[in-house]
């Protein structure tokens, strides 16, 4: 006898069958080829096992719960705080609840929270993926499960994204920079993986291909978070012990920008006088720090509202959207001409 778990997911009874994710899921689902013996042998692991497969994604195709499932990588972070409350707002409009999981930036954890969601009879996911890995996604798509990514984008997955425009937001960040003389600049970016790190150093090498190809870039990448942040940036510069030669900063969000903050006023060098730093989202601290941060402006609130229209629309018609929100340039007192 199998022993029960107080809750079991696909990935425990294949664990347990022995056989693939895959497999256990066309099984469960009654979809698709799966031998009778493999079918009986994954349906009593499962039912020894005590999963439950009546509120998932054959239901979902049928049944309306007025719920929506938000899957998030950080609630505590300002930015996603903002876009949860535009899904909130859009939801009432439409007579929906959400149920929000965060995944603290754990795949496992989103792999679990997508399990729960669907037990829980939601009609669709939205999800700010961690993007480690995306085999839980291309589930959800392969179950034709409704559902839309914010903030990332998978080029093999067809499936609703909306995000903001990354590759001009670091172009413009850039420009700003550039054209006011500065002449060396380093970026502070999130992790190379993930989709928004790679569009916004994209817009940062365009800008400077463009304007001034002689001024100089180095790029170091972070994990997500402000301590994350403020460690890997003070281990980079004490590794040179000379003078700090960087006359800009871009950084991969305004918690980074903080960050990068902290560690420059510790060591005594002034911003802007010294170095020029520009942010990125704007969320609600950067107009309130010393000195107020430079930053691009995303429309947060409007991320969420759209994810929440176009999962509707997903729901109702199985259209499928990719969607880009404008960005725009927000400068304060962190930059100044050189």
């Amino acid at each position: 006898m199998v022993k029960k778990k107080d809750f079991v997911t696909i990935k425990d009874v294949a664990k347990i069958s022995g056989y693939s994710i895959n497999t256990v899921s066309r099984a469960l689902g009654n979809r698709g080829y799966v031998k009778r013996e493999t079918k009986e042998k994954i349906l009593k692991v499962a039912s020894e096992l005590g999963y439950m497969r009546n509120c998932a994604a054959s239901a979902l195709r049928t049944k309306r719960s007025h719920i929506v499932g938000v899957v998030v990588v950080d609630n505590t972070n300002p930015f996603y705080a903002e876009v949860i409350k535009g899904v909130e707002l859009e939801a009432k409009k439409y007579g929906y609840t959400i149920i929000l999981i965060n995944t603290d930036r754990s795949y496992e954890n989103e792999e679990k929270a997508i399990e729960i969601l669907l037990q829980r009879r939601v009609e669709g996911l939205i999800i700010t993926a961690v993007q480690t890995k995306n085999d839980d996604l291309k589930r959800l798509v392969d179950e034709k499960i409704p559902n839309v990514i914010i903030g990332s984008k998978f080029d093999e997955l067809v499936t609703n994204y909306v995000c903001s425009d990354d590759e001009k937001g670091g172009y413009l960040a850039a420009k700003h920079l550039l054209e006011n003389n500065h002449k060396k600049l380093l970026l502070v970016n999130a992790e190379k993986y993930k989709y928004a790190s790679k569009m916004r150093e994209l817009g940062v090498r365009k800008a400077i291909s463009e304007i001034n190809v002689s001024a100089k870039l180095e790029v170091i990448y972070s994990k997500d978070g402000f301590d994350n942040g403020y460690d890997t940036f003070v281990k980079f510069i004490e590794k040179n012990k000379t003078k700090f030669e960087y006359d800009g900063i871009i950084c991969y969000n305004d918690v980074y920008a903080f960050a990068v903050m902290k560690a420059l006023k510790e060591r005594g060098i002034r911003i802007p006088d010294d170095v020029s730093i520009v942010g990125f989202d704007d969320i609600y601290f950067s107009s309130i720090v010393e000195p107020s941060l430079t930053t691009v402006r995303t429309d947060k609130p409007k991320l969420g509202a759209e994810a929440f229209r176009i999962l509707m629309n997903n729901i109702e018609s199985g259209s499928v959207t990719e969607l880009t929100l404008p960005v725009e340039l927000v400068v304060r007192n962190s930059t100044i001409k050189r």
